[in-house]
């Protein structure tokens, strides 16, 4: 996926670099890499021990001295354990767990604090931003037991695959609102470095697996085993010895959960063909051949 990602940035880049011939301007492209981390039901805190490497690439189209626009691909992991969780109000006992993968491919408006009305090469040693878009990334929440790793999608851990009263299936490809804030450093004529927060809001409360209720135990143990059920359900509270009650909460699908990309990036700018109109200034002007000496 993230390579199908990777192709259209490209493809969309190189036709527009194709397209004019009477226009300049300026386009960059960059790497990033930073950290990813998640909000839901199994960490409502960012926690910093769930916190996970990411990297990502982009392109960047300057349009105005202050308004531009950025492609841009992102790859990262985001976990979460009920076991090592602080804050979490008594829920280690529930001792669920998951960790994801996410791909991510979206555009965003930025906004820079910063006009660049001087020209592109003489702008300001420093330039903060806020930005905001859309995304549509790809995630599977996953969870490894006795060394074997389980796809808890498939299960339907909420009896998603059940017949009676059940959630539907939930997607592993959605949408987010990406935005944040940053800020460039001009490190030389060509070249930029920054850091960004990267916050995006999604419409799924399926990012950690955990959402409504519990199944019915022991309908799911006879559709699909006994490892099912375990990853339904794995608390380990001495005062449930059989597990959690069926139908009980098992987690709140009032509030959708979140991600985030922290990340440090750096871009080279060039001269383009795009965006900015000009006139090519004539050299023979009142008769003369001024341009010809």
């Amino acid at each position: 996926m993230l390579k199908r990602y990777l192709f259209i940035l490209i493809v969309l880049t190189s036709q527009l670099s194709a397209s004019g011939q009477e226009q300049r301007g300026v386009l960059g492209f960059g790497l990033s890499a930073g950290a990813s981390n998640y909000a839901g039901d199994l960490d409502d805190n960012f926690t910093l021990p769930f916190t996970r490497p990411g990297f990502g690439a982009h392109a960047i189209f300057l349009f105005r001295p202050r308004i531009h626009l950025r492609l841009a691909i992102f790859h990262g992991r985001i976990t979460a354990s009920d076991a090592s969780g602080v804050n979490l109000s008594g829920n280690q006992y529930r001792n669920l767990s998951f960790y994801s993968d996410i791909n991510e491919g979206g555009v965003h408006v930025i906004y820079s604090l910063q006009s660049r009305k001087r020209g592109f090469s003489r702008r300001n040693f420093i330039a903060p931003y806020v930005f905001a878009g859309f995304a549509y990334f790809q995630f599977n929440p996953k969870r490894m037991v006795n060394g074997e790793v389980y796809e808890l999608q498939k299960i339907g851990t909420e009896g998603q695959f059940l017949t009676g009263n059940y959630p539907a299936p939930y997607s592993l490809h959605q949408f987010s609102i990406p935005f944040g804030a940053g800020f460039t450093l001009k490190l030389s004529k060509n070249f930029d470095i920054g850091a960004e927060l990267g916050l995006r809001k999604t419409f799924t409360d399926y990012l950690d697996d955990v959402s409504t209720l519990y199944p019915d135990k022991q309908q799911l143990t006879d559709a699909q085993g006994y490892i099912a059920a375990y990853l339904s359900d794995p608390s380990v509270n001495p005062n449930e010895p059989q597990g959690k009650p069926d139908f009980s909460k098992r987690g709140n699908s009032n509030f959708k959960d979140w991600y985030v990309y922290t990340n440090i990036h750096l871009t080279y700018y060039f001269t383009t063909s795009l965006f900015k109109p000009y006139k090519l200034k004539s050299n023979f002007r009142n008769n003369s051949c001024k341009g010809l000496k």
